[in-house]
């Protein structure tokens, strides 16, 4: 094995020369990078910058422009760290939203910035969000990287977001973070230089098809519970649990 990993915590690297001439910036992210690539098996691999594009439309809902429109917000708590669910979409006044945000559309897939540090990626996980709803004039935490697929990528949606949550990328995406610790951010460039594993359209499907799946099920599962939710209250009153935070 041309790069071994002795230690996770510091991360602690051995790097044999002909592998560092195949790493265009020798430091620990492109390193553990190259690891990560070696412990692959037969599916391709391909930069993620292949198959989507960074969409940076910046919008400041209280300026005099926008500050009576209606818009639908979300911020890190609205995403369902688990299952990278939008759990709810705020519906708020343009004058009622600080500071500047990022414009998304359904479809687009909302990348945090902030990763969790190595050494606790077991009890921290990166939030990403898969947008399923449908908007019309949405806007994410500037914390959000929105990524959007490119027209001409084949790749399944769905599976490219199950790709994203997968340990083998969020590892990659943890160690090439930059920052001080506990708040160390990815930037788009470099996440956009990260690798994926890409295996053959039908396998894509059928995992893209199962978490698909998921997606609808959950969905139906919360509109039922919030019937319920309501039902309940006009006979019982407010409830202690709800479904909804």
């Amino acid at each position: 094995m041309s790069i071994q990993l002795i230690e996770t915590d510091p991360l602690i690297l051995t790097i044999t020369e002909q592998s560092a001439s195949r790493i265009d910036t020798v430091d620990v992210g492109a390193a553990y990078t190259q690891y990560l690539h070696e412990q692959i098996g037969d599916f391709e691999q391909q930069s993620l910058g292949s198959f989507v594009e960074v969409v940076s439309k910046s919008v400041n809902p209280r300026s005099s422009r926008y500050a009576g429109q209606t818009f639908e917000y979300i911020d890190f708590k609205e995403v369902d760290e688990i299952y990278g669910s939008i759990l709810k979409l705020k519906i708020s006044q343009g004058s009622e939203i600080r500071s500047t945000k990022n414009r998304f559309q359904k479809h687009d897939i909302l990348f945090a910035k902030i990763m969790p540090s190595l050494a606790n990626n077991n009890k921290k996980i990166a939030k990403i969000a898969l947008v399923t709803q449908d908007v019309t004039n949405a806007v994410a935490s500037t914390e959000f990287i929105v990524l959007r697929k490119k027209l001409e990528s084949d790749i399944n949606l769905y599976y490219l977001f199950r790709a994203l949550r997968s340990d083998y990328f969020i590892q990659q995406a943890i160690v090439n973070a930059t920052g001080a610790t506990g708040r160390q951010r990815i930037s788009p460039s470099r996440l956009l230089e990260l690798q994926i594993i890409v295996p053959p359209q039908e396998l894509q499907n059928q995992i893209g098809d199962a978490v698909e799946q998921e997606f609808t099920l959950r969905t139906l599962a919360a509109e039922q519970s919030k019937k319920a939710d309501d039902l309940a209250q006009l006979v019982l009153g407010s409830l202690t649990l709800r479904t909804e935070t």
